[in-house]
């Protein structure tokens, strides 16, 4: 059976890494990049109303206490500003570190880390600065990609209302016989870019059931919640922790660009649960362009 789906959205599924506490030990693998002539082309519908979406990145952890807090905020942003908000929970840094304990629960054993999350943590020095905190188009407020929660929906509020310079298109065809992902992206200019582009495609989940730490009481139990739901956890990086080359600048390049990749999803992961995340972003500043998302089946 095939559903097929197609959302703004730039995809290239490469490979998908889930990691535990060393990195080349994933918790999940998607295998290289695959012939995609098993995958022909369809046409792309035209697109006439392009909106500017905005990423989100919440670096978060299970035994971060104050991490659920960041998470609501996230998700109420993503409701207040509906089909214009993306979000990527990244668990990355010690707050995110596993810690098997002793007897029949071993509550804080789920690993949730990514080698590509770990990466963008220790390059953007988020866990380090403290979590929660996160990112918003990767843009620097006062000199540092590093954004309290508090400031996420301000900054958010600036950006939605802006015009879009490029616009994000996939069509994501999925076989739940064998798994099989095929996917067809198009990115389109919609003003003069000459820029440095890189494209960078991620899978996240929703609805994992874990043990989370906590201190809001109107989130939950104060303490451990064993029976936490953690949305928009970050799967992997499906082409690289920092994507692929999509435009050079001074370089000619066309209206339109396509690409279309085959991967197959994990058995790990539950294809109703996931979502296709990507984003353009400025390669020298790694500003994001713009971002979509997609469910993998409905």
């Amino acid at each position: 059976m095939k559903t097929i789906k197609f959302a703004f959205i730039i995809l290239s599924i490469s490979f998908l890494a889930v990691c535990c506490d060393k990195i080349d030990q994933p918790y999940v693998n998607l295998p290289p990049i695959l012939d995609t002539a098993a995958c022909p082309v369809p046409e792309f519908p035209l697109i006439t109303n392009h909106i500017k979406r905005v990423l989100l990145e919440d670096y978060t952890g299970h035994t971060c206490p104050n991490c659920p807090t960041a998470g609501k905020i996230a998700s109420n942003l993503k409701e207040q500003y509906p089909g214009q908000v993306v979000v990527i929970a990244v668990h990355a840094g010690w707050f995110a570190n596993t810690y098997p304990e002793p007897g029949a629960t071993q509550l804080y054993d789920y690993d949730f880390r990514t080698a590509g999350g770990t990466d963008w943590d220790t390059y953007f020095l988020i866990s380090a600065t403290g979590n929660p905190n996160g990112m918003v188009n990767r843009v620097k407020i006062n000199n540092k990609y590093v954004i309290k929660k508090e400031s996420w929906g301000g900054i958010i509020d600036t950006m939605v209302t802006k015009q879009p310079t490029m616009d994000l298109l996939v069509i994501a065809d999925y076989n739940s016989s064998d798994r099989k992902i095929c996917t067809h992206t198009q990115s389109t200019f919609l003003s003069s870019v000459d820029l440095n582009l890189k494209l960078e495609v991620v899978i996240i989940e929703d609805s994992i059931i874990a043990a989370q730490k906590n201190n809001d009481p109107g989130i939950g139990p104060v303490g451990d919640i064993e029976d936490f739901v953690h949305m928009h956890v970050m799967r992997g990086a499906l082409n690289g922790t920092w994507g692929s080359e999509l435009a050079a600048a001074g370089v000619q390049h066309p209206d339109k660009i396509i690409k279309s990749y085959q991967s197959v999803l994990p058995e790990k992961c539950v294809a109703k649960n996931c979502h296709i995340v990507a984003f353009i972003y400025n390669k020298d500043t790694y500003e994001v362009i713009q971002a979509a998302e997609v469910k993998l089946v409905e």
